[in-house]
């Protein structure tokens, strides 16, 4: 046999076995990756009880605790994991001719907690606070003189990061007043 025939047998064995490695890899981790986002698994647990808010009315304040877990029950580490939480308020504004609804943002709070090896578990709380801008209130609206909405952000990358994911809670309610002294 010739030499040029036995190397482009070996560089032919090589692709072969190289483009098989990378399937197995990518067919790994898209099913590793669908068991972790598997609805009825739970491993993704965004809040993992109850969230803890207090809106302070009297010093314009809100303070906000969100705890979560996150496990990974995959075979590749789960990295990048970002969380973002906002909160805004809408409210009849008493300084604009109209009274007309304005929405403002209390606070924006990104967060980004690092990686969590196969097998492991992230148990944390996401904690942030902001100021409420209560001096442009019409406390008389009806039928809610103030009302709170939430945005969630979760993210995420997996199987050596060729799988990134982002979930989306949007205008989530968190409560109203009807009426503050």
């Amino acid at each position: 046999m010739r030499p040029s025939r036995v190397f482009r047998l070996i560089v032919r064995v090589f692709l072969l076995v190289f483009t098989l490695s990378l399937s197995a890899v990518s067919i790994l981790g898209g099913w590793s990756a669908v068991t972790i986002l598997n609805p009825s698994s739970n491993d993704i647990n965004i809040p993992d009880g109850d969230i803890t808010t207090n809106f302070d009315i009297g010093n314009s304040s809100i303070e906000i605790i969100v705890p979560f877990n996150i496990s990974n029950g995959g075979v590749y580490e789960l990295s990048n994991i970002f969380l973002r939480f906002q909160v805004s308020m809408t409210f009849g504004n008493k300084s604009t001719l109209n009274n007309d609804t304005t929405t403002v943002k209390i606070f924006d709070s990104p967060q980004s907690y690092g990686s969590i090896l196969p097998g492991q578990t992230l148990k944390a709380n996401y904690n942030a606070s902001g100021s409420l801008p209560l001096s442009e209130v019409d406390r008389y609206r009806s039928p809610n003189a103030l009302e709170f909405y939430a945005n969630l952000t979760f993210s995420a990358s997996y199987s050596l990061n060729l799988y990134t994911f982002t979930v989306n809670i949007i205008k989530y309610s968190m409560g109203n007043f009807s009426w503050f002294p």
